[in-house]
């Protein structure tokens, strides 16, 4: 297991083989259940629909690996419920990657009994930026329209660091 804390204080993982394979069967599994119900979700237009469930797949298994859980795969469409991605210490979980390096935590559906987590990166490299509880959003981010649909940012600088929320931080 590959997992190391950068300098500045963020926490970088490098997913295994296997665990690619397994966030490309997710991510093309999801990819299929979905696309009837969105047919265009691109926040990257250098990106396809699969590939861009491949990388979420893939963020959701670094975060899971950094707190110790199991991922939660199961491939549902989007509007069954659950709306998250992993549950920590009773704490549900909603995972948003940003193929950024220095990206912004962007949220289009803000629910306040979740927490956030801002993954940057690409298979098989994340970097785990930080979290914020979903009540927090509205009060340190901000509404904005970024051309493919409009969305809560957070910028990473209000986010606690994953560590936190081991300790029972919300």
């Amino acid at each position: 297991m590959t997992t190391r804390t950068m300098k500045n204080d963020q926490d970088l993982v490098i997913l295994t083989e296997s665990e690619c394979r397994i966030a490309k069967y997710v991510g093309r599994l999801r990819n299929k259940l979905s696309a009837a119900s969105k047919p265009n979700m691109r926040r990257d237009p250098n990106q396809s629909d699969e590939g861009m469930n491949i990388q979420a797949a893939g963020a959701e298994l670094a975060v899971a690996r950094l707190l110790n859980v199991y991922p939660d795969i199961t491939p549902t469409d989007d509007d069954v419920l659950p709306q998250f991605d992993l549950v920590y210490n009773s704490n549900m979980i909603e995972v948003k990657r940003n193929h950024l390096p220095n990206g912004d935590l962007l949220i289009p559906k803000k629910y306040n009994d979740l927490i956030y987590v801002l993954v940057c990166g690409s298979m098989p490299l994340y970097n785990v930026v930080g979290f914020i509880a979903g009540a927090s959003v509205a009060l340190l981010g901000e509404w904005v329209d970024l051309t493919y649909g409009a969305c809560w940012r957070v910028k990473p600088i209000f986010l606690s660091r994953i560590i936190e929320l081991t300790k029972g931080g919300k």
